[in-house]
């Protein structure tokens, strides 16, 4: 069936369960899965994993490591997977919430909660746009398998690293939920997480001429990163990239002594034509600028950060926090093929744009090479943000669009 005859038949099908879908994000926003804090994701990718059971999905499972999927048939070999992670940051700041952060409230058409924005709106949308298909008995192309993913919002992508090297599975492309404004999304910059490690050598305060202060090493090298910050590639669609330290750590017996050792830890936001041996090359080139003034008692080294952190199924997997830099031509069918679902569905001017933050795309598009590209319901300024929102409406409609994605793509 053509997506303009099995159209009409999706809007009433979503329209018809509109009620069960917001009550289901509802659901997932009132289980607390904020994994910067230490919660972990069960309950939700159970929650979501009973829905899909409901919504009749074709299959329907927990993977190894933790993830959630359910899967609608195609005629073809050949998948395309729904991509939502399930996880949250933290809240922050409760007194700068206006309620309870998981007592999910509806007012003037926006639902507020955590994640509600970030990004389980995507989530209950994917699984009611799944649900029309199954229901409507309409066969998509290639399998389409929605996906309710771990960890993203500690390490994007690093779930993902697990289902592209675990699951026999032909990925054909990547529908990435993320907020885009109800536009379409087709990149955005890569980040690395680096580290740089000082050796000093310490001595009572009142005599620092016997050791060796790393923190005056560090005060030279903080210099030069604010002055690399200015000299990162440029790109007309992505931007620049930046450079910004943002903390340091000091290994000091007591306020009375010179360090033994001191950290800095960096972001580095990378454009087209950067990447990680880009950001350990500048790193050291600011070593050599402390080098410059202290000689050869700098005693540093530059590494790329590690994430290893057991999922809740105990599964246990080290990704380093390097995160590519991706980026689909406009010209490229996948963006091409979307904007004109997006657009048919929604009755709209849709745009191509880019995404300010990071997202799982960098490893689906930037390391496993999968075309990727993104449609969320929400809005990218409340991400991580006190009385995080999204409009109801958008939500639903979203459902109309991955259910056309899924049939069409």
């Amino acid at each position: 069936m053509s997506l303009a005859d099995a159209k009409p038949a999706i809007r009433e099908w979503v329209a018809d369960h509109r009620q069960e879908c917001i009550e289901f994000l509802q659901d997932i926003v009132a289980i607390p899965s904020a994994t910067t804090v230490g919660d972990d994701e069960e309950e939700v990718a159970r929650r979501v994993l009973a829905e899909m059971e409901t919504l009749g999905f074709d299959d329907a499972f927990i993977d190894e490591f933790g993830n959630v999927h359910g899967v609608i048939e195609g005629r073809e070999d050949g998948a395309v997977i729904f991509n939502s992670h399930i996880d949250t940051v933290g809240y922050g700041d409760i007194d700068q919430w206006d309620a309870d952060p998981y007592t999910p409230y509806i007012t003037d058409g926006e639902m507020y909660g955590l994640g509600t924005a970030d990004m389980k709106c995507a989530m209950a949308a994917m699984v009611y746009g799944g649900g029309a298909l199954a229901n409507l008995d309409l066969t998509p192309k290639h399998d389409v398998y929605v996906t309710g993913e771990l960890m993203e919002e500690v390490s994007e992508g690093h779930a993902m690293k697990y289902v592209f090297g675990a699951m026999d599975v032909d990925w054909e492309a990547v529908v990435i939920g993320e907020a885009s404004e109800m536009d379409v999304k087709r990149g955005h910059r890569g980040r690395c997480e680096l580290r740089i490690d000082l050796q000093g050598a310490s001595c009572h305060a009142s005599a620092p001429e016997r050791g060796v202060n790393p923190l005056y090493h560090a005060a030279e090298i903080l210099d030069r990163i604010e002055e690399l910050n200015a000299e990162t590639n440029e790109h007309d669609f992505l931007g620049a990239g930046t450079i910004a330290a943002t903390n340091v750590e000091v290994d000091t017996p007591s306020n009375n002594a010179v360090p033994a050792g001191a950290t800095i830890y960096v972001d580095r936001r990378l454009t087209i034509g950067e990447d990680e041996e880009t950001a350990h090359a500048e790193l050291e080139d600011a070593i050599e600028a402390a080098r410059n003034e202290y000689g050869d008692e700098v005693d540093a080294a530059v590494e790329t950060l590690t994430f290893d952190r057991p999922t809740w199924t105990g599964y246990e997997m080290e990704s380093k926090k390097y995160y590519p830099t991706w980026l689909l031509e406009e010209d490229h069918p996948l963006v091409q093929e979307t904007h004109d679902v997006v657009d048919a569905v929604l009755d709209s001017d849709v745009e191509i744009r880019k995404w300010t933050f990071s997202t799982s795309g960098n490893y689906t598009m930037g390391v496993a090479g999968v075309p990727t590209i993104g449609f969320g319901p929400s809005r990218e300024e409340w991400a991580h943000a006190a009385n995080e929102r999204v409009d109801v409406e958008n939500v639903v409609r979203a459902c109309d669009v991955y259910a056309a994605l899924g049939l069409e793509l």
